[in-house]
């Protein structure tokens, strides 16, 4: 539904699906043309994605939100707000407090996540 119910429904099934490395649920939720960009200003495309958090991949220990708003301006939905993450990719632990602004299609019956910015929040933000 083009609400912004339906809007936080789509965000919520992908932060569900990347903690439970479902790559059904991610799949459901993001564009076939999806770009990311990661803290560190690397881009990644929905077949990096589904594969980095696919079962075996990196694993979130946690993901939480804080600051969440949303915009909707025609078929296109803004998500923005902080995510407090952490998990460990291979044996390498990590935590990251981010500001991220996430772009939404509507499909005609979801919306899709299309593109996604990460910055990392330093600790005076």
């Amino acid at each position: 539904m083009k609400t912004t119910e339906g809007l936080l429904e789509a965000f919520e099934g992908i932060r569900h699906g990347l903690l439970n490395n479902d790559t059904n649920l991610l799949s459901r939720f993001v564009a076939d043309d999806y770009r990311g960009f990661d803290p560190n200003g690397g881009e990644h495309d929905r077949a990096v994605l589904l594969q980095v958090y696919s079962p075996g991949g990196v694993q979130l220990h946690s993901y939480d939100t804080s600051e969440v708003t949303t915009r909707i301006v025609g078929d296109v939905g803004l998500v923005m707000g902080v995510g407090a993450l952490s998990g460990r990719h291979d044996e390498q632990q990590f935590e990251h407090r981010l500001r991220f602004l996430d772009v939404y299609e509507y499909s005609g019956s979801d919306w899709l996540l299309l593109v996604s910015q990460v910055t990392e929040v330093t600790s005076g933000e």
